[in-house]
């Protein structure tokens, strides 16, 4: 009991020294991220600097190693925008990542993440989840330009690394994209589902990036694995026209092919552009002498904010807030 007593007089001084240093230090990581249990009555539960710790840090699932590693979410963030966006592009579109992507970190932490990361956050999947470069493999990709880049990525997360995007006071679930088709998409038709945040917006500096194009091409043969490796083991061999192979069944008003049907099988643009790697389910097709070509138009899903068009919209003078008010509408920016 005498040692209860103890122990209750040290949590009551720091419960009122803790505030006071916040105010003098400003943001300050965690000292210890490890975890830590107290034993009372016979079941163990967090400390109080725990429940803290959970909040300041993440567990993030590396693809590489098949492992979880724990680390402040101020260096996760720094990691996560040095491996999705440039680091060359504007001050405030690396404001406007580095928010989306704590958003889009907390969002995962709130409402459960896949099963297949064994329970951690996140993972460095950029397909699945983001991508996260460690500080060495940014060495590796800046060079000489390391320190430069590293600092003005940090400086860009110290910006917005205690606010979060939200919708009726949650969190949302920030997408982003490289470039979109000049206008971005809505969520209903790439994921079947309408969120009011992500629907489609004007994103016209896309058009002017190098890569907002592409062409593919696919032979029938390429074209008829592809529908097999689709349909599994419910596919019929395709007897028609060769020309017929592919047909465009409905497109939405940005573009993006909705309905589409390969050698008898329907499945969505996003569908076919996974199968076939294309660079975004934005695209026209055209029979030529035995193969399709593929004429793609932006880089990625499209949906949420797009990567190129925030960093023109940067350059023509806006802030993060007007890039996060544009493409996420009736959204607010809020203390995390």
């Amino acid at each position: 009991m005498k040692s209860y007593g103890i122990l209750c007089i040290i949590v009551a001084i720091i419960l009122l020294v803790a505030p006071l240093a916040a105010i003098k230090t400003g943001y300050s990581e965690p000292e210890d991220v490890s975890e830590a249990f107290s034993q009372e009555d016979g079941e163990y539960k967090k400390t109080l600097s725990d429940e803290k710790n959970d909040s300041d840090t993440i567990s993030v699932f590396m693809t590489s190693t098949q492992k979880t590693e724990k680390m402040s979410v101020r260096d996760y963030i720094i990691g996560a925008v040095s491996a999705e966006m440039p680091a060359s592009y504007s001050d405030e579109a690396l404001k406007a990542q580095a928010l989306a992507a704590v958003t889009f970190a907390e969002y995962l932490k709130r409402n459960g993440s896949d099963e297949n990361i064994n329970g951690a956050d996140i993972s460095n999947d950029s397909s699945v989840h983001q991508g996260y470069m460690s500080p060495d493999e940014m060495k590796e990709k800046w060079g000489d330009t390391y320190e430069k880049y590293s600092q003005k990525i940090a400086d860009a997360v110290d910006e917005v690394i205690d606010k979060v995007i939200t919708y009726d006071g949650e969190p949302i679930m920030a997408a982003y994209h490289a470039i979109s088709a000049g206008q971005t998409e809505s969520a209903e038709n790439i994921w079947g589902k309408d969120i009011p945040y992500l629907r489609s917006v004007e994103s016209e500096g896309d058009k002017y990036s190098s890569r907002y194009s592409s062409q593919a091409v696919f032979t029938c043969d390429e074209i008829k694995n592809a529908a097999k490796s689709y349909a599994g083991d419910s596919y019929k061999e395709y007897d028609g026209d060769e020309e017929d192979m592919i047909i465009i069944n409905s497109v939405s008003p940005v573009g993006t092919v909705l309905s589409v049907t390969v050698c008898g099988q329907k499945m969505t643009g996003m569908e076919l552009r996974n199968l076939l790697s294309l660079k975004s389910p934005t695209f026209d097709v055209t029979y030529d002498d035995g193969s399709f070509v593929f004429d793609v138009r932006g880089y990625g899903h499209g949906v949420g904010m797009s990567q190129y068009g925030a960093d023109c919209y940067a350059e023509q003078g806006m802030t993060y807030e007007e890039i996060i008010a544009h493409y996420y509408p009736g959204t607010k920016i809020e203390d995390r």
